[in-house]
């Protein structure tokens, strides 16, 4: 093994970040200052750039544990193809019905091509090398209570849904962000959530921080300090879209400050409680990011996330370190 080689395999955790980081960074740089007007090619760099944690994940399993083990080729590539056309289906229908982009030849051949990078991901679960089958085995064969899985999906929505009904009960307002109504439209909440989980906040990334990072923090330290770690390297990968945002400063702090931190607890809570599946959180990511854009926002909600968090630390003792047979 090259110097390098051996500094990634002593240091996994270290080189994943790094390597988001490199894998990302200028690309979102390039997108949102030199290309800020070219939304085609600011769509398809920043979808790409976008699946860096993924990527740094594989580069590092690769390198950290490179044993060769018996081919699946009829496994790998059905895989592939089953999750290609998923994805495209999904990214044409979000585009077309979410985004309101004509149904056109340009569509299908963006969609089909992007599709590509989520379905090399999933079907990495039948990839030769060890380290990089054992990482995204679990996206195709989870582990642990299915009621967990359903957890990951419903809590955000639910959570928001009760903090509009307390809020709609004290004759309250939901704050600036929201009026206090909702209108729902279930065929776009399923497309985000499709959306979501194919390229914008599950596979891309949480097979990164939480499928990669996560455990190995948690090796050292217990799930409660590992989570905020992966919180700190987490929200500042975010700050080339921040710093192009229109949002409000304040907004965007209180944001990376505190409720990034409230969901890398809750991502580290459904990850452990599905005993280290990787699509728990990727599931709890973009069903969090769908409900955030179609539901109320709401003061009650955002007390319920923190007690929610709280409990969740208390009731799986998150300030303890894990066995180490788990």
């Amino acid at each position: 093994m090259s110097r390098l080689a051996r500094w990634i395999s002593a240091h996994p955790v270290w080189a994943f970040f790094i390597l988001a980081y490199l894998l990302s960074w200028p690309v979102f740089l390039l997108v949102l200052v030199v290309l800020p007007q070219n939304m085609a090619l600011q769509g398809t760099l920043g979808v790409a750039a976008a699946f860096a944690p993924a990527f740094a994940a594989m580069i590092v399993a690769r390198i950290a544990e490179p044993q060769r083990l018996a081919k699946q080729r009829a496994a790998h590539w059905l895989t592939f193809l089953i999750a290609w056309i998923v994805a495209a289906a999904a990214m044409v229908l979000f585009a077309r019905h979410v985004r309101g982009a004509p149904l056109n030849a340009g569509l299908f051949v963006f969609g089909g091509i992007l599709a590509l990078l989520p379905a090399f991901c999933v079907s990495k679960a039948f990839s030769r090398v060890t380290g990089i089958r054992k990482h995204f085995k679990s996206l195709i064969a989870p582990r642990g209570n299915v009621m967990w899985y359903l957890i990951a999906l419903l809590i955000v929505p639910a959570v928001q849904l009760a903090g509009f009904g307390i809020t709609r009960l004290l004759g309250g307002e939901a704050g600036a962000e929201s009026e206090l109504s909702i209108s729902f439209d279930p065929a776009a909440a399923a497309l985000l959530f499709l959306y979501g989980f194919f390229f914008a906040g599950g596979i891309n990334e949480e097979s990164g921080w939480r499928g990669f990072a996560l455990p190995r923090l948690q090796r050292r330290y217990c799930p409660l300090v590992a989570a905020l770690i992966v919180w700190v390297f987490w929200a500042l990968w975010h700050l080339p879209a921040d710093l192009a945002s229109d949002e409000p400063a304040s907004s965007i702090l209180t944001n990376r400050l505190l409720f990034n931190a409230i969901w890398s607890i809750l991502f580290a809570w459904v990850f452990n409680r599905t005993r280290g599946s990787l699509l728990a959180p990727a599931i709890f990511h973009p069903a969090m990011n769908a409900s955030g854009m179609l539901l109320p926002k709401t003061d009650a909600a955002k007390v319920l996330f923190i007690i929610l968090t709280l409990v969740a630390i208390v009731s799986d003792r998150m300030w303890r370190r894990l066995p180490d047979e788990e």
